[in-house]
């Protein structure tokens, strides 16, 4: 199944136009009990040097696959992620790290 996918963490060399340009993206946080303790582990910082390069990958696309771990949350079907709609963003001003990443989709259940 591929997501809509929307990212809005524009420090990452994936994201060109809110668009990703990986054919699939990994969200971690096994345990999460909110949006703030999950991330992108496929999340790569834009360096300056590569700020106005190409990642290397695919053309970005609004359809992206996700494989899931965050195992509580209500679309992870068998580490599937089964949102329609999935918002990637920041929970900090500018994320340099996977971990200042969040799925803003996710919801307990």
């Amino acid at each position: 199944m591929k997501n809509r996918l929307e990212c809005s963490v524009t420090t990452c060399l994936h994201n060109s136009n809110n668009l990703c340009d990986l054919p699939s993206i990994k969200v971690e946080g096994p345990g999460a009990r909110c949006s703030s303790q999950t991330c992108c582990e496929s999340f790569e910082e834009r360096s300056q040097r590569s700020s106005n390069s190409v990642s290397g990958y695919s053309s970005p696309s609004p359809e992206t696959s996700i494989d899931c771990k965050a195992h509580n949350c209500v679309y992870n079907d068998n580490c599937k992620c089964e949102a329609e709609c999935v918002c990637v963003g920041c929970c900090c001003q500018d994320a340099t790290s996977k971990s200042g990443t969040e799925c803003c989709t996710f919801q307990e259940g």
